[in-house]
């Protein structure tokens, strides 16, 4: 039975967006279910174009052709003089080739028929019986399992999918109760490659099949119609990878190449593991094809249960270890939510849509995110396309970093290890950018990357400045790292990161000059906006507003570091002055925040990024800020208007939760919680049918920021403050959460009743003093670590 909330449909998936996502980190897959051509598609998460040396390469070229130091100079004089025109031109002259792209790997297809009854297909029989033998498919959230039924030859035939991070292997189970079945597993190759079979020297009950791929040199984005899409050879070697499937039985199995098939069974189980000659994180040249092949195989013999015991107890600690992150906090705004898709995005309730997101959105995080493998992509770990939209990579100016915002207040501060493991890459890669084309110390990301840490502009040469030339992208992961410090106090998290913050600041040091009497970076864009002047669209300026918020952000943070760690800085003195010599934001005369120093309006004053924002949020500094701009925000944030893109939307709903807006927030909630439409245009978002948020098309980091801002909505966390149920959305009457975490090491519980609170419970990690805030009422708590403080309506004491 379900343990928690679950989604449903009552049908095998017609289309990978109706498939159930799986994932350990490493290998993702999508479930569409069945008997007959039953598709899981798996992807391999560091399965990526290119090769480690690509970055450097690019790099070389750009030397080459003229781009460094000297031609900054030249950029920055055009940018103060507003020559925006030849401005575009030499910022273009800096961009590099693009970033590669994520990789579909390989798709198992799988046939079950009854060896008691001919063959019967899962297709419609009749309208009154539309599915004669196939009963349902669900995914339990709680558990991340995906469960299937069927009756098959007169016996109920169950079967179980789990990926699990423990073994790192998916898990397929197959059982009757009575009868006997057949199964035939095939695997196919997404990419160039051969299949072959397994000599296990094993009985009759086990056998085993693989396919080896190899990965692309080169594949070029979607918006590049001019380039060749795939690039199978250059001037590297390229990934290889390998898929292992296995299976054992207490029928006959046998195997053939890229295929396994079983007869007379009445139980089986099937692992496939995966394998790539990739070497994440370390630096250096791939793999041997040898060892990558050995890996695979071995990890798969070593997942696999041999009977059904063994297969419980495999699904057993899938479950506990699954379990240990999915319960560090669990939002109920009602009974646990059973949707059957996709009807229940039109008829269940906004409570039991938000709790479902809720807890979907960190499920896909704990499954695309496991420390040992790369970060989650535009796509978290799951792709089926070649030429995916926008190459499934990283994209720095916002995706990447919303895709995390839920990890540290919402329990799963684990999963942030591979964005610091990427951090590390970028900024190995990024130093040589800084040094080379800017002449400048520290290190360098832009708006794009990828697995081998590409840190140059990308464009080509032709892209747009707009978003083809931003500099922050390195200040804003930062404040991750940050985050992991001021989440959990633990200094030898902040020790270990110390470096990369280091290193990211002393390049926004550099890239600061003197503009009136004060210190902005130039160049500047405001991502991904542009505004008018002249008549023409200009992009580049000297101190974004956006920029300028991360560049004191950074600095800032890194102060306080410094004495946290009792470090001899000597970078600290200018960075002390320039955090004091930073502009703060400016309103315009129409009363909104501006986003570009100078004034101009945007291009589109709806644009789906609110990048001048971001003080608000995820940065604090306009939250009880000193220059009184919460309103400017607020007007800022109405003019941009409803809608837009799914990631778009979450963070609407966040910056209205920051604000304190619980009507406002209802109303973002309710439209990115909506099923998306076909008719909705490039830049509609809502729900796929599977609850996958769409940009369109799918991109993981709109399930993920709902979550953050759900959880900003119900506690807004300093180190000094917590404002309890800030932005209560109307459609929320009753609830509870427990779990939630706060800056400072504090974790939170928090029951609510009619929209106030019934019950606060605080558990500190740390000693302390915090300003509580709810319903209007104030009170200075003292915090002792391991002892619970419990208050009630009012903030008066509870007893334990």
């Amino acid at each position: 039975m379900p343990s928690g909330d679950t989604l449903r449909f009552a049908t095998p998936a017609h289309h990978w967006d109706e498939a159930f996502p799986l994932g350990n980190g490493r290998l993702g897959a999508m479930v569409h279910g069945g008997l007959r051509g039953a598709r899981v598609q798996v992807n391999d998460a560091t399965a990526w174009s290119g090769d480690p040396g690509g970055p450097a390469r690019a790099l070389g070229t750009l030397r080459a052709r003229g781009a460094g130091p000297a031609l900054l100079a030249d950029l920055r004089a055009a940018v103060a003089d507003g020559r925006d025109d030849e401005a575009r031109r030499l910022a273009q002259r800096f961009q590099g080739p693009y970033a590669q792209a994520y990789q579909p790997f390989v798709d198992l297809v799988v046939d079950v028929s009854s060896c008691d009854e001919p063959d019967e297909p899962d297709e419609p029989a009749t309208e009154a019986d539309p599915w004669r033998r196939y009963a349902g498919r669900r995914l339990d959230l709680r558990d991340g399992v995906a469960h299937e039924a069927a009756r098959l030859g007169g016996a109920d035939l169950e079967i179980t999918w789990f990926t699990s991070a423990l073994d790192g292997c998916l898990h397929g189970r197959w059982r009757v109760a009575a009868g006997r079945f057949g199964l035939e597993a095939r695997l196919r190759g997404a990419q160039p490659g051969g299949p072959s079979a397994l000599v296990l020297g094993e009985p009759a009950g086990r056998a085993g099949a693989q396919v080896r791929l190899e990965l692309p040199a080169d594949v070029a984005p979607g918006h590049e119609p001019g380039r060749p899409a795939r690039t199978s050879s250059g001037p590297a070697p390229t990934l290889v990878g390998y898929a292992t499937v296995l299976v054992a039985t207490d029928g006959r199995a046998s195997g053939t190449p890229g295929h396994v098939s079983v007869t007379g069974a009445s139980w089986v189980e099937l692992v496939l593991a995966t394998a790539t000659t990739s070497r994440w994180p370390e630096p250096g040249p791939l793999g041997h094809a040898a060892e990558a092949e050995r890996e695979c195989r071995a990890r798969a013999q070593a997942a696999l249960p041999t009977s059904p015991d063994a297969g419980d107890l495999a699904l057993r600690r899938h479950v506990e270890d699954h379990r240990a992150l999915a319960d560090a906090t669990r939002l109920e705004l009602g009974p646990p939510v059973d949707l059957l898709l996709p009807d229940a995005l039109e008829r269940a309730t906004l409570g039991e849509r938000s709790q479902a997101a809720f807890a979907f959105g960190r499920y896909l995080l704990m499954a695309a995110s496991r420390p040992g493998a790369p970060p989650v992509n535009l796509q978290g770990v799951w792709n089926d396309e070649p030429q995916p939209p926008w190459s499934s990579a990283y994209t720095l100016n916002i995706n990447l970093q919303m895709a995390y915002w839920p990890a540290e207040p919402t329990g799963l501060g684990a999963c942030v290890a591979p964005l610091v493991d990427l951090v590390r890459v970028l900024a190995r890669e990024g130093e040589a950018v800084a040094r080379e084309l800017y002449g400048c110390v520290g290190w360098v990301a832009h708006h794009n990357s990828d697995v081998w840490g590409w840190a140059l502009p990308v464009g080509g040469g032709h892209g747009d400045p707009a978003w083809a030339s931003w500099w922050m992208g390195g200040a804003w992961l930062c404040r991750h790292l940050w985050d992991r410090y001021e989440y959990t106090l633990d200094e030898e998290v902040l020790r270990d990161v110390w470096p990369l913050l280091r290193g990211a600041a002393a390049f926004v040091l550099d890239w600061l000059v003197e503009v009136d009497g004060v210190l902005v970076p130039s160049p500047s864009s405001s991502p991904e906006n542009m505004r008018v002047r002249d008549g023409r669209e200009a992009a580049l300026c000297a101190g974004s507003t956006v920029d300028v918020a991360l560049a004191r952000d950074l600095l800032s943070h890194c102060l306080e570091a410094v004495d946290v760690l009792g470090v001899d800085e000597p970078l600290a003195p200018r960075w002390l002055d320039a955090v004091s010599r930073l502009p703060r934001p400016q309103v315009g005369a129409d009363g909104l925040l501006r986003e570009w120093p100078d004034g101009a309006p945007a291009v589109d004053p709806h644009h789906r990024h609110l990048s001048h924002l971001v003080g608000l949020y995820p940065l604090d500094e306009l939250v009880d800020d000193p220059w009184d701009l919460t309103e400017a925000a607020r007007a800022s944030l109405d003019s941009r208007g409803p809608g837009s893109t799914g990631w778009s939307m979450a963070w609407k709903a966040a910056l209205r939760a920051r604000l304190g807006d619980g009507s406002a927030v209802g109303e973002a909630l309710a439209e990115a919680l909506t099923a998306a439409g076909p008719e909705g245009g490039p830049w509609a978002g809502g729900l796929l049918p599977n609850l996958f948020s769409t940009h369109p098309p799918f991109q993981v980091d709109g399930n993920l920021g709902l979550v953050a801002a759900m959880a900003e909505a119900l506690l807004c966390s300093s180190r000094t403050r917590l404002h309890v149920l800030p932005a209560l959305p109307p459609g929320w009457p009753d609830g509870e959460i427990r779990g939630l975490r706060a800056r400072g090491r504090l974790g939170v519980d928090l029951r609510w009743a009619s929209g106030r609170l019934v019950e606060l419970v605080l558990r500190p990690g740390a000693d302390g003093e915090r300003e509580v805030v709810a319903d209007g009422v104030h009170r200075r708590v003292l915090l002792r670590a391991g002892t619970v403080v419990r208050l009630g309506a009012g903030l008066v004491d509870r007893a334990a």
